[in-house]
């Protein structure tokens, strides 16, 4: 067993008979360890935050509380990510706006794609909606084989199912025949043959071949986010715009990618959580 899958089993067994809040805690002052120690992972952080505020007059003081949030914020996630392993129904604490959405876009037996990109608690997200009925499918990024294994278990467990990303093609053949939504992070290349596009100050990539799919088979899309809730009365606040279709051009869905994201991302800076270096015009030590 390698370290990385040990230590999450490990979280998961503690998880176990610990108190949220005291996990919180933990969390918090991990994340704040982290921050401090990890540089390269920060200066990522910090040129992200350079490239959302670049129109905008931010005091240093603000961008460090940012880029600090954003490393306690992914501790946070990464504690209800295990979790997911053993919760049950009842232990979801969720705000969700719009499901109705999803529901009226499954009435049409199309299948439905479900646009959100790496901020707050995609996993999370995924699991509650098929705790609560919807017929959830995911593509997930390929990573080290034990590793998927744990993480398919945990995002498995309440009904989701998921699709590495080398198998694209026949997870949308999968959704349309059996009617369910399925959710793919759009803002991000993990492939490495995205189309690049402005993105706030600066360039970046989004996936390949995800505009032309949906406009030829003419799938519904709905725009959705799950973030940590700001005012703490639930633990998560989520949002299922209403349905959409893209009829016109590759150029124009990429178009409203972008405007979509970087509207999300406003909302919630802190929340962002992408600890790579992948602004294009960007070189990174």
């Amino acid at each position: 067993m390698n370290l990385g899958l040990y230590l999450r089993e490990f979280g998961v067994f503690c998880l176990r008979i610990m108190p949220l809040e005291l996990a919180d805690r933990i969390a918090t002052l991990f994340g704040v360890v982290f921050y401090r120690i990890l540089k390269k992972r920060r200066r990522y952080i910090e040129k992200n935050m350079q490239h959302v505020f670049f129109n905008r007059s931010v005091r240093a003081e603000l961008i460090k509380r940012y880029v600090r949030n954003t490393f306690v914020n992914y501790a946070r996630t990464m504690v209800d990510f295990l979790r997911l392993g053993f919760m049950d129904r009842e232990d979801f604490s969720v705000e969700l706006i719009g499901i109705e959405n999803a529901r009226e876009a499954l009435k049409l037996n199309r299948g439905c794609v479900l646009l959100t990109l790496h901020i707050g608690n995609w996993d999370y997200a995924g699991s509650y909606l098929a705790s609560r009925g919807i017929p959830m499918s995911a593509l997930v990024e390929e990573i080290d084989p034990a590793m998927l294994g744990l993480y398919t278990r945990h995002r498995e467990r309440t009904g989701m199912k998921t699709f590495p990303v080398s198998k694209a093609g026949y997870a949308f053949i999968h959704t349309m025949k059996k009617n369910r939504v399925l959710a793919i992070l759009g803002d991000r290349d993990v492939v490495g043959n995205g189309v690049p596009v402005q993105f706030f100050a600066g360039r970046r990539k989004i996936p390949r071949g995800l505009g032309e799919i949906i406009i030829k088979k003419r799938l519904p899309v709905v725009f959705g986010y799950m973030v940590l809730d700001p005012s703490r009365k639930k633990r998560y606040l989520g949002v299922i715009e209403s349905v959409r279709f893209f009829t016109k051009s590759v150029e124009e869905f990429n178009a409203c990618i972008v405007k979509k994201f970087e509207e999300f991302i406003r909302l919630y800076p802190d929340q962002w959580i992408c600890f790579h270096p992948e602004w294009i015009e960007e070189e990174y030590a």
